[in-house]
């Protein structure tokens, strides 16, 4: 703390003393005491703090002054120093203002994570309960950036399961020439239960472009070409083959804090013209604080091909609270 700004403190407390030892200003109570002893402490560490932040204005002819702007209009600036109190000083003679630099070791956060857990129960003639929980991690930087994702989802009638699936996948990704261009190494799993899909693996390979990637607006596509392998637990004979993964995505911030975010990926097959699965994920986050949030989300997977006794289209509808991380 400089010498002004000890003397200041010092003129404050000795007012301090001044009135607290006037019944008729101030009671004697320890408490009052206390607080404005407090308040004292407060405003000269306000003070240096605000020096802290003060501000170097660079004058045409070599000259410098240091101090904070009090106000200013078209052509002059009120500045307030230390040394020489108010001045003014036209903005014409002005070479160059720079702000002191304050010193200070920020990690930069890589990581990025969401875990969410949704759970809906309804009673009376039909008993239905539906749980589903999910993972999220990502980590990104200037130049490359890796994901995992998993999610699992249950649901019961009557006490009877009747939908059981899960999904994983991995993914790499690494921008090349232009920021926006990227290549991705992508590997993915699920799991359906009640579709006669024991497990699918899809490892694929491709290309995409970021058309934005700002906290506002995110929208992107991207392309793969992949080898899925599916194995039925119905009997059915596992299945191999090539398959395009065409991806898009977007998200949209609205009402200030609140997103709006689609992701859609086609499946079709490089085998069986007129063959493909899709999927379809909308979802409307609505943060509740600076960890929590509200999620609703449709997910539509499609397959125009199921296994027996599978219904082609199988629709969910998921409220879920988010934590972030």
């Amino acid at each position: 703390m400089d010498s002004n700004s000890l003397a200041l403190r010092a003129d404050i407390l000795s007012k301090i003393n001044f009135y607290s030892s006037d019944k008729s200003s101030l009671t004697q109570s320890g408490i009052n005491k206390v607080l404005i002893f407090f308040i004292s402490i407060i405003i000269s560490a306000s003070l240096v703090w605000n020096k802290a932040y003060a501000e170097e204005f660079y004058l045409k002819n070599g000259d410098r002054i240091s101090g904070q702007i009090i106000s200013e209009n078209d052509n002059v600036l009120l500045i307030e120093t230390q040394a020489m109190g108010q001045v003014s000083v036209s903005k014409s003679f002005l070479a160059v203002k720079t702000p002191k630099k304050v010193v200070s070791v920020v990690k930069e956060k890589l990581w990025s994570g969401e875990l969410s857990l949704g759970y809906n129960k309804s009673g009376g003639n039909t008993i239905n309960s539906q749980m589903v929980n999910s993972l999220y991690l990502n980590r990104k930087t200037d130049h490359n950036e890796f994901t995992i994702k998993g999610d699992s989802y249950y649901s019961s009638t009557n006490k009877k399961m009747d939908s059981q699936n899960w999904r994983g996948m991995g993914r790499y990704a690494f921008s090349f020439g232009e920021k926006n261009w990227y290549n991705f190494y992508k590997i993915e799993g699920d799991h359906d239960r009640f579709a006669g899909v024991d497990y699918r693996l899809i490892p694929s390979v491709g290309i995409g472009y970021w058309f934005s990637d700002s906290q506002d607006w995110k929208a992107m596509v991207e392309t793969g070409l992949g080898f899925e392998h599916t194995s039925y637990n119905d009997g059915a004979t596992d299945k191999n083959e090539l398959v395009l993964i065409p991806r898009a995505f977007f998200e949209k911030k609205i009402f200030k804090a609140a997103t709006i975010s689609q992701d859609l990926t086609l499946y079709p097959s490089l085998k069986d013209v007129g063959e493909f699965r899709l999927r379809l994920e909308i979802a409307l986050t609505s943060p509740i604080n600076e960890k929590m949030s509200l999620r609703f989300s449709f997910i539509d997977d499609y397959d125009s091909f199921p296994a027996r006794n599978a219904k082609k289209n199988d629709t969910k509808i998921i409220s879920s609270l988010v934590y972030s991380f």
